[in-house]
C-alpha cells in the first residue's frame, strides 16, 4: 500500500515525460534553451493574417449576398404562385412549380460548390502564411539555438515565464519578410 502511493505522486503527464527524455541529452551539456510561440496569435496580428481575414470576410460576404438574392427571387416565385394559384391553369401552376425547383437546384449547387470552394481557398491561404510563418520561426530557432519550441495555441501549456515567448519577435519579422517581397 505504502508503494503505490509513493508511485501514484509521481504521475507526470506523458508530455512532460517526452521533454525530459529529449532534454536529457541537452541538459547533461547546460542550460536548455526553450521558447514559446503562439502561432494563432501571429497569424491573426500580421499584416498578412489581417489581409487573408480582410480576403475570405469579403468573399464570405459575396457569397452571403448572392444566396440571399437567390433566396429572394424564390420567395417572389413562390408568392406568386400561391397568390395565383386559383387563376392559373394547372399547366402554368405546373410550370413555374418546376422553375421554383429548378432554380432551388440551383440554388443549393451554388450554395454547395462554392463553400466548397471557398474553403479550399481558405485552406490554401492560411497553409502559405503559416508556412512562410514557419520559415522565420526556423530562422529564429537557428539564430537563437532553441532546443524546444512550443506553440502555445496547440501545446496546452499551463503556465510559462512571459520572457520564453517569442510571438511579438515572430511576427515583426514575417512582416518585415513579406514588405521585402513586394
Amino acid at each position: 500500500m505504502k508503494n503505490s502511493t509513493r508511485n501514484s505522486g509521481n504521475k507526470l503527464p506523458w508530455i512532460i515525460w517526452l521533454v525530459f527524455l529529449m532534454a536529457a541529452p541537452v541538459m547533461a551539456q547546460g542550460q536548455l534553451k526553450v521558447a514559446i510561440v503562439n502561432s494563432q496569435k501571429a497569424f491573426d496580428q500580421s499584416q498578412a493574417g489581417q489581409k487573408a481575414v480582410a480576403i475570405l470576410k469579403e468573399r464570405e460576404d459575396q457569397l452571403k449576398a448572392d444566396l440571399k438574392q437567390m433566396d429572394e427571387e424564390l420567395r417572389k416565385l413562390r408568392d406568386k404562385l400561391a397568390s395565383q394559384k386559383l387563376t392559373l391553369s394547372s399547366e402554368a401552376q405546373s410550370q413555374l412549380q418546376q422553375e421554383i425547383d429548378r432554380k432551388q437546384a440551383e440554388r443549393q449547387k451554388y450554395e454547395q460548390e462554392n463553400t466548397r470552394l471557398f474553403e479550399q481557398f481558405k485552406d490554401q491561404l492560411i497553409k502559405k502564411i503559416r508556412e512562410e510563418m514557419l520559415a522565420v520561426i526556423d530562422e529564429l530557432i537557428k539564430e537563437r539555438g532553441y532546443e524546444l519550441v512550443f506553440d502555445l495555441s496547440t501545446s496546452g501549456l499551463i503556465y510559462y515565464r512571459p520572457e520564453l515567448d517569442i510571438t511579438d519577435e515572430v511576427i515583426k519579422r514575417y512582416n518585415a519578410s513579406q514588405a521585402s517581397r513586394k
